[in-house]
């Protein structure tokens, strides 16, 4: 077998003998690829070491955030089931006020509750279901309560226009209905209600409304007439005087004018006329407080 060697010479710094070592080929090749094997393994565990060391890091933080997204599902679960108590106790009240309004009309399969949460079939938002039917739930409780308003707005203005309390202070002489006229004693009918009461004494308006007129008129003398809309009017005779003219806007229990004796009277007193479409109606009905 042919052995081949090298010499490998060492030189050293200070003055000295020269130092040969003769390696054969064999052996070096060897020392060189332990070497390089060496080399290799060592590279590669090292890889193996900074790789389960940035994949055990990668691991904690997706562990973190898995966790961060079970908290926050925990707490938008939470959020969800609270939004949905509280639409529930809204669309209770909805209901409880329709009935108090007098709309029979809402919807009641758009206001029924939901079930509790469940996953649907996108895994990337497995309440969006119950969030779609919160939302369209929301809409709808919007549109009954925009209507509800408007309900509410119109009854109150309808009782703002009601008449409702006595126009003056005094003592009910005499009623509605059938009665003797005070001058010829011919039956005949009274169309409204007389209320005694001193020359001067402040005379109110019953409801919200709009006056007429404010004139002399034969029989009423000093009379004021009053539209207070939804098909309500009323009259007060006999006035010594007024507060107001055709055309004044006035509110329940403003002075419209004063207690006199003008006109067809036999003594001081307040000639109260209630009217519904211009038909005479019984003004005691429409008195909801005393005289006195």
């Amino acid at each position: 077998m042919d052995k081949r060697y090298s010499t490998i010479i060492f030189v050293p710094h200070a003055r000295a003998k020269f130092r040969k070592l003769k390696v054969s080929h064999r052996l070096l090749i060897s020392l060189v690829s332990l070497l390089t094997s060496s080399l290799c393994l060592s590279t590669f565990f090292s890889v193996q070491y900074f790789t389960a060391i940035s994949q055990t890091h990668e691991l904690n933080k997706l562990q973190k955030e898995n966790r961060e997204l079970q908290t926050a599902n925990e707490q938008f679960s939470k959020s969800v089931e609270s939004l949905r108590g509280q639409l529930h106790t809204v669309e209770d009240r909805t209901r409880k006020l329709a009935i108090i309004a007098g709309i029979t009309t809402l919807d009641e399969t758009a206001q029924g509750g939901v079930g509790g949460l469940r996953p649907s079939e996108d895994n990337s938002n497995p309440y969006r279901d119950d969030v779609d039917k919160m939302n369209f739930r929301s809409h709808r409780l919007e549109s009954d309560l925009s209507v509800l308003e408007q309900k509410f707005v119109a009854q109150s203005q309808l009782l703002s226009s009601t008449p409702s309390i006595a126009p003056v202070r005094g003592i009910l002489t005499d009623g509605f209905g059938g009665r003797s006229d005070p001058f010829t004693g011919e039956q005949g009918t009274h169309s409204a209600i007389d209320i005694s009461s001193a020359v001067g004494q402040a005379v109110r308006a019953p409801a919200d409304g709009l006056v007429v007129k404010a004139e002399w008129a034969n029989g009423y003398g000093n009379v004021i007439y009053i539209s207070h809309g939804y098909g309500f009017s009323t009259r007060y005779g006999h006035l010594s005087g007024y507060a107001v003219k055709a055309g004044d806007h006035v509110k329940r229990g403003d002075v419209i004018g004063y207690v006199g004796t003008t006109g067809r009277s036999t003594g001081p007193h307040l000639h109260y006329e209630v009217r519904l479409n211009n038909n005479p109606v019984n003004p005691l009905e429409y008195i909801l407080n005393a005289f006195q």
